[in-house]
C-alpha cells in the first residue's frame, strides 16, 4: 500500500474523531483541514463540548474509510494552537467562509495532531492487507499481527485454525503479519501458549 495515511485522511477530509470525558467515549465527524509536516490540523468552536473535551484530555483517535474499503486508524496527542494557521485553513477550505463569514470566524480555534501511531487496512483485496505507521514517535513501529514465539512445537494446530491461511510451516511456524486480521483464533487454539497478542492500535 503506497499510500500516505495522513494525506489520505486530508484527502478524505470528513473523518470520525473520538474523545473522552468522565470515562465516557464520544465520537463525531470532523473535517481534517490541513496536512503539513506530518501533522494534521482541524478547527472547532469554543462553545462546543468537543472543544472542552480536547482541552481537558488532549488525546484523540481518528477513523476513516473510503469507498474502496481502505481504512485508516490513528491515535495520538493533540496541541491547542489557537489562531495559528487559521487564515491558511480558511484559504484551503473555502466552505468555512460560508459558515463563518468575515470576522465571525474568531469563534474557531485550531488544534493539531502533533504525532500519531496507526494502521492502514485494505479490505478490497482477496486477503485483507494491513500496514502500521508512526509519525513523530521515536523507535520502531509497533508489531503488526499475532506473533508465534520460540515455544512453538510446530504442531500445526494454529495453521488449521487460521481463517485467512496466513500461517506458514517451519521449525517455528510464522504468521505473515501484513495479512493477519488479528482475530485471535490461533491464539485461542494454541495448546502451548506460543502465540503473543499484538499491541493495541
Amino acid at each position: 500500500m503506497n499510500i500516505h495515511p495522513l494525506q489520505f485522511l486530508r484527502d478524505l477530509k470528513s473523518v470520525s474523531i473520538a474523545t473522552s470525558e468522565n470515562c465516557i467515549p464520544y465520537s463525531r465527524i470532523i473535517d481534517v483541514m490541513l496536512h503539513e509536516e506530518e501533522k494534521l490540523y482541524f478547527v472547532t468552536g469554543r462553545g462546543k463540548h468537543f472543544y472542552r473535551q480536547l482541552k481537558t484530555n488532549p488525546f484523540i483517535a481518528i477513523t476513516a474509510m473510503n469507498s474502496d474499503y481502505l481504512s485508516v486508524r490513528a491515535y495520538g496527542p493533540i496541541e491547542f494552537i489557537g489562531e495559528e494557521k487559521r487564515e491558511k485553513i480558511f484559504k484551503e477550505n473555502p466552505i468555512l467562509s460560508h459558515i463563518y463569514p468575515g470576522k465571525k470566524n474568531d469563534i474557531l480555534d485550531v488544534f493539531c495532531l502533533i504525532k500519531c501511531k496507526g494502521e492502514l487496512y485494505d479490505l478490497s483485496t482477496e486477503h485483507p492487507l494491513r500496514k502500521r505507521f508512526s509519525f513523530g514517535y521515536e523507535g520502531e513501529i509497533d508489531q503488526l499481527g499475532y506473533f508465534i514465539t520460540e515455544d512453538c512445537t510446530a504442531c500445526g494446530i494454529c495453521k488449521d485454525a487460521c481463517p485467512t491461511r496466513t500461517i506458514n510451516e517451519g521449525d517455528i511456524y510464522k504468521i505473515d503479519p501484513q495479512y493477519c486480521v488479528e482475530c485471535g483464533r490461533c491464539y485461542e487454539h494454541c495448546p502451548h501458549n506460543a502465540i503473543e497478542k499484538p499491541p493495541i492500535i
